[in-house]
C-alpha cells in the first residue's frame, strides 16, 4: 500500500492545490459528492486521486456559477451529455441575469456618485431656476401618505414592489407629487403621493404613470421632509407671480440628499418642480 499512496495525494496536498479547506473536502466526503480514493485504515488519513483533482476542480467551477451543493450533485448522478448542457444552460441565464443586474448597480451608483461629486456645482440654494424635463416615467401606487412615518412605508412598498438593485442609491429618485397647496404656507401635513421615477420605459406595470415633457420651475432647498411647506416657496409663487406663468400639472418634491446619505440634517437637500406654462 505504500507504493499505492505514492501515486496519491493527501487532503492537505489537495486541498493547498486547489485552494479549498481540508474541512470542505471532509464536508464533501460525509455528503459522498468526492470521497477519498484511499483511507489509511491504522491512520484514518485520506487520499486523493488525480482524476479526483479534476472532479474538485469541476466543482469549485460550478460553485462559482452560483450551483448549490444538490444542484452538483446532481449534475454527477447519472451524466450524459445532454443532461450536462441542460444545467450549464440554465445556469448561464442566471449568470447572465447576474451580470446586468450588476451592470444597473454600477450604472445607478455611477449616477448617484456624479450628482454627490457635483452638488457643489449646482444651482444655489433657495434660487428659482427654469428647467425643461424630457417625457419620464414614474411608479406610483397614487394613494397620499399623510406624514414622514407614512411615506417612509410607501416608499418601502414602491422599492420591494420594483424589486430594485439598489434603492438605497437612488434616494435622488424618490419623491411625492402634490396639487398647488404644496405652494400655500401651513403648518400641516400637505397629503401628497409617493412615487419612484424610473429609467426604464419599457416597465410594464399598471402602476407606471407618464410624466409629461415640460417646462418647470425648479429651486434646491433644505428641509426636513416631504410633504411639508418650507418658507423658501414664497419664492416660487413671487416667480410665477412676476413672469406671469402658472401651474400646469403636479408639483414634485424630490430628496437628492437624504438619510441614506447623511446624519447631518443640514446636509439633507430637496428639490421642488413646479410645471408651468403662460397665464
Amino acid at each position: 500500500m505504500a507504493g499505492l499512496k505514492k501515486d496519491l495525494l493527501t487532503i492537505t496536498e489537495l486541498a493547498r492545490l486547489r485552494r479549498v479547506t481540508t474541512e470542505t473536502l471532509r464536508y464533501y466526503d460525509r455528503i459522498g459528492l468526492i470521497k477519498p480514493n484511499y483511507v489509511d485504515p491504522e491512520t484514518n488519513y485520506r487520499y486523493y486521486s488525480i482524476r479526483q483533482y479534476e472532479r474538485l476542480g469541476t466543482i469549485k467551477e460550478l460553485r462559482e456559477l452560483g450551483l448549490s451543493i444538490s444542484d452538483i450533485q446532481d449534475y454527477f448522478t447519472d451524466r450524459n451529455l445532454n443532461k450536462s448542457i441542460g444545467i450549464l444552460t440554465r445556469y448561464q441565464k442566471l449568470l447572465q441575469e447576474d451580470i446586468r443586474q450588476k451592470m444597473l448597480l454600477n450604472q445607478i451608483l455611477s449616477r448617484k456618485l456624479h450628482f454627490l461629486q457635483d452638488v457643489s456645482a449646482l444651482p444655489s440654494i433657495n434660487v428659482v431656476f427654469e428647467c425643461r424635463f424630457p417625457t419620464r416615467y414614474m411608479i406610483t401606487f397614487g394613494e397620499p401618505a399623510g406624514g414622514s412615518r407614512e411615506h417612509a412605508f410607501a416608499f418601502t412598498r414602491l422599492e420591494r414592489y420594483l424589486d430594485d438593485v439598489a434603492p438605497v442609491l437612488a434616494s435622488d429618485r424618490i419623491g411625492v407629487y402634490g396639487d398647488e397647496r404644496l405652494l400655500h404656507k401651513t403648518h400641516e401635513i400637505i397629503p401628497s403621493v409617493p412615487m419612484l421615477f424610473v429609467d426604464n420605459e419599457s416597465i410594464e406595470s399598471e402602476y407606471k404613470r407618464t410624466v409629461p415633457a415640460g417646462k418647470y420651475l425648479c429651486m434646491y432647498y433644505r428641509g426636513s421632509g416631504l410633504e411639508e411647506y418650507n418658507d423658501s416657496f414664497e419664492l416660487i409663487v413671487e416667480y410665477l407671480q412676476i413672469h406671469h406663468l402658472q401651474v400646469c400639472g403636479p408639483i414634485f418634491q424630490i430628496y437628492k440628499i437624504d438619510v441614506t446619505i447623511t446624519s447631518d440634517p443640514n446636509e439633507t437637500l430637496l428639490e421642488i418642480q413646479v410645471p408651468v406654462e403662460p397665464v
